[in-house]
């Protein structure tokens, strides 16, 4: 067909360059009948290419069903994704409740009181850290084995800082956050790095007291855990009274002479402070310089201050960290990610992890309606029949359709193997239909311009879909370990 045309347009250029008794010599020539000829061959070949169009469009559709297919996957894993995340949630609330079940007498309005304060706080809150510190020599390690500076150290604790701050409020101020389940009950209990501090205090006091009296150092008044609830001062200062009364009226030139430091009477109870498990963020090396210094809990600032030289055996720094050099006894790499977690940041994250999946979810969604509407598009083009409000998430129903496509493109291909020829004009449509045969799942896009690379187009479809494969499996992995639930603490499980 296509010499043939050649050859025309060659004779037509030739009969306006010649003169007048050529052309009626060239007249003699058999070549105007070769017009019809072409005609007929067109004719014939016509249905081939429409057909051809077809069986493009078929394969077009059956590998639009295939994205189809995975877009509707995604949709269901990050819709079980939200459903998991919404779980976490509740069971996160549900836990804090529980905790919080022993100090007040509602302990749901005091969850909700405190994420409520948590909320307000996050929306106001403006991050400018403009420190110029250089990077630390200790500290927190990146993966490139260089530390974070102070600065990035600051940045990663924002929501811990925030979340720190509000709980060591609610320990140190309980009644503003919900009536006391009951109103005698001790307040939250100090853990024991704080009580032990406190009880140094305490004892130290009462002995330079006695030996300001000269009366024994087992001397003292008789003062139960009552000394340990802030909220109960008034009793154990009314307590001291009563001692100190009695000291003082067997020695009353003495208690003239009675040091200031003696007068202000013992250290009331401290405020407690949250669990030692949420309020310490486990770094390094901190010296008091360090811009996160402030945050952390007044027993450990005592123990950085003096350089380590105290240590309660039975607390929790010495289960912790080696005495000193405030380093933990884990490996501290694999430590930092889960110790940079209060109750309240993992709230926040909790509740950022289900607004974000929800929005995966709802865009998955318009991708799945999106991609169905195009295929029953092309489904109706083809003629191929299917119910609009067919389920294809049902493996069933998809399988129904695909096959349908796939019945439609392979009957197609069947009839236009029955019209080809071996006319050279049927070389590149003998070249599309082995394409076709080849991708029989529709995996690859296929044209009449890259059909004759199809080998190659499919050993990288495979390749692609192994490696998508290969992310899918690893991102459910890494989304197991995420969702381990949460401690009696209500922080991450390791």
């Amino acid at each position: 067909m296509k010499n043939a045309s050649v050859s025309l347009a060659v004779f037509s250029l030739a009969v306006c360059l010649f003169s007048m008794p050529v052309y009626a010599e060239m007249k003699l020539v058999k070549v105007l009948p070769t017009k019809p000829i072409q005609k007929k061959q067109q004719a014939k070949q016509l249905p081939v290419q429409y057909l051809l169009t077809q069986a493009l469009d078929a394969h077009t559709l059956l590998n639009q069903a295939n994205q189809l297919k995975r877009t509707q996957e995604d949709f269901l894993t990050s819709h079980a994704d939200h459903e998991r995340a919404k779980k976490n949630f509740e069971d996160l609330t549900k836990c804090n409740e529980n905790l919080l079940a022993d100090q007040f007498k509602n302990p749901e309005a005091a969850w909700k009181k405190i994420t409520d304060t948590y909320d307000e706080r996050e929306k106001e809150l403006a991050i400018y850290i403009n420190s110029a510190e250089p990077t630390s020599l200790y500290g927190v390690k990146k993966e490139d084995g260089s530390f974070f500076s102070d600065q990035e150290v600051a940045e990663m604790m924002i929501h811990w800082s925030l979340g720190n701050e509000i709980l060591t409020d609610v320990y140190a101020n309980q009644d503003k956050y919900g009536e006391r389940k009951n109103p005698k009950a001790p307040s939250f209990p100090l853990w024991n790095d704080q009580k032990y501090f406190f009880d140094k205090d305490w004892n130290d006091y009462y002995t330079k007291l006695n030996l300001f009296f000269g009366v024994p150092a087992k001397g003292r008044p008789m003062i139960d855990d009552r000394k340990y609830d802030y909220n109960q001062a008034e009793e154990t200062l009314k307590a001291h009274n009563v001692y100190l009364k009695a000291l003082t009226a067997k020695s009353p030139e003495r208690a003239l002479l009675m040091p200031e430091d003696l007068k202000k009477g013992p250290k009331m109870a401290p405020r407690p402070l949250p669990p030692m498990e949420e309020s310490i963020l486990f770094l390094g090396h901190v010296e008091q310089t360090h811009q996160v210094f402030p945050a952390w809990p007044e027993p450990w600032q005592k123990q950085i201050a003096n350089n380590f030289e105290d240590v309660n055996l039975k607390g929790e720094m010495a289960k912790a960290f080696i005495p000193r050099t405030f380093q933990l006894k884990a490996d501290f790499e694999q430590e930092w990610a889960d110790r940079q977690n209060n109750r309240l940041n993992v709230y926040q994250l909790e509740k950022k992890k289900v607004d974000d999946l929800k929005k995966i979810a709802e865009a998955h969604a318009i991708s799945v309606k999106s991609g169905q509407m195009t295929l029953q598009d092309g489904l109706d083009r083809l003629n191929i029949k299917m119910s609009a409000d067919m389920d294809l998430t049902q493996k069933q129903n998809y399988e129904t359709m695909a096959q349908s496509i796939k019945d439609k493109r392979d009957s197609i291909i069947s009839d236009i193997e029955k019209r080809l020829t071996d006319a050279p004009a049927h070389y590149d449509i003998a070249t599309v239909i082995e394409a076709l045969k080849k991708d029989t799942t529709g995996m690859a896009t296929i044209s009449t311009a890259n059909a004759i690379h199809i080998d190659q187009m499919l050993l990288e479809k495979k390749a692609e879909q192994a490696l998508l494969k290969e992310k899918r499996e690893f991102a459910k992995k890494e989304t197991q370990k995420l969702n381990k639930g949460f401690n009696e603490k209500c922080l991450p499980r390791n």
